[in-house]
């Protein structure tokens, strides 16, 4: 397998620092097995590696998350919780789409490449039940051996399961961007210590809940809260047992702009375009299938805009259509055959933008601009009118990016790193 380390044309020419390097330490950070060294052609030298891979730490998932989840968790009826559907989207390269994306609990698309000298997977799977789906998709079609997991970015639905890739290819390298490493070995990743008892903690509430008919907020419980009450406890006892096998694996092999894996004739481009979801986004890109696939950069039927600078982000989203794609698979939700739908999440990133600068330029606080951006020209577009599309259109894109379109005036990171179990 031969790597090579380029610089993307979408970065300026004077910003020549992309690099591939181990994780930096930290100092007081735990570490376990390690996984195999791996020699990278960088510069025409070459290096060898070892990195450690981290264990769990303990964090509480806010209870936002957890309705968040729940908002999505009416799903399709007769599909498990940790359902993949296959489409072989180029020769040898197939995606495994999870229906019915905001289904509790959520969890990310998969696409893996196949060829003749192994297979490079790009998100692994949120939980091992996930990626042991995508490993027997990759025996059905190739005794070739997984070379590569890719992490798009640190959120866990996309790689909490991706130790089995280990268990089962040994000499497996996992890659992402510097961003993700280090938020993978600090303290973003603490809320992984809550997935074991989340069945056994929530439960009985939501029992309760549907007895009296009365949620959570002291409101009247609602027909679509009801139904996703019902589907959690229906689907309790498979995502338990999901939920305790979790597990960290932290990248072996990061980088910052731009890296190549050349496997057999097969060439993969992993970019980092800019800051999207979180600053560490990668995206895959292979040039002669025209083909992209984004981690949650792109997620349908509505985007994630969680701690994401609006400006920053339709930036990044117009470096992912300079690619020019003829098939994009996102982080959630179906394939993409057009710009479509990148189109109007730049455009709304945008005018969202705009609106803000334009309000502070005539004096408003920012408690005012938070609560006058205007996303009117916009629900309708993503939503189709769906009631059940406008639940987490409200909590996942317009609330949240009236909160980070604030927050990026502040210049400071939009997610910070502190060490693991930090306070």
């Amino acid at each position: 397998m031969q790597y090579s380390l380029d610089i993307a044309l979408i970065i300026p020419a004077d910003d020549r620092s992309a690099s591939c390097r181990p994780i930096f330490a930290v100092p007081g950070r735990v570490c376990s097995a390690e996984i195999p060294l791996v020699g990278i052609q960088l510069a025409g030298e070459s290096r060898q590696k070892n990195v450690a891979k981290n264990g769990a730490a303990m964090k509480q998932i806010h209870c936002a998350m957890i309705a968040m989840w729940l908002l999505g968790s009416v799903g399709t009826a007769g599909a498990g919780p940790f359902h993949y559907e296959f489409h072989e989207v180029a020769p040898a390269v197939w995606t495994g789409i999870r229906p019915d994306s905001p289904k509790f609990p959520v969890m990310g698309n998969t696409t893996f490449v196949v060829s003749d000298q192994g297979v490079v997977v790009f998100d692994g799977g949120g939980v091992a039940a996930m990626a042991e789906q995508i490993i027997e998709k990759i025996r059905s079609v190739t005794a070739a051996p997984v070379t590569h997991v890719i992490i798009s970015h640190w959120h866990g639905d996309h790689n909490f399961g991706i130790y089995r890739f280990a268990e089962e290819f040994p000499n497996v390298q996992f890659v992402a961007h510097s961003f993700t490493g280090a938020a993978m070995n600090g303290s973003p990743v603490d809320y992984i210590s809550n997935y074991p008892g989340f069945v056994e903690k929530n439960v009985p509430e939501f029992k309760d809940i549907l007895k009296k008919g009365i949620d959570s907020d002291d409101t009247a419980l609602t027909d679509h809260n009801r139904q996703a009450y019902e589907q959690i406890i229906s689907d309790a006892d498979e995502i338990s047992a999901e939920f305790k096998r979790v597990k960290l694996t932290t990248p072996g092999i990061t980088f910052d702009k731009k890296l190549v894996i050349h496997s057999g004739k097969r060439r993969i481009e992993l970019l980092h375009l800019g800051h999207g979801n979180t600053e560490g986004d990668i995206v895959m890109w292979l040039p002669e299938e025209r083909l992209v696939a984004t981690g949650d950069l792109v997620v349908l039927p509505t985007p994630y805009a969680f701690n994401v600078p609006p400006r920053a982000w339709a930036a990044t989203l117009r470096n992912l259509n300079g690619l020019g794609y003829a098939v994009l698979v996102p982080g959630h939700g179906e394939i993409q055959t057009d710009t479509r739908y990148v189109d109007l999440v730049i455009e709304a990133a945008e005018s969202i933008a705009d609106q803000r600068d334009e309000l502070l330029a005539k004096g408003l606080s920012h408690e005012e601009l938070e609560t006058q951006l205007d996303f009117s020209a916009f629900e309708s577009r993503f939503t189709g009118g769906d009631e059940y599309i406008k639940g987490y259109y409200d909590d996942w894109f317009e609330q949240p990016l009236r909160k980070a379109a604030i927050k990026a005036l502040s210049g400071e990171p939009m997610v910070v790193i502190k060490p693991k179990g930090s306070k």
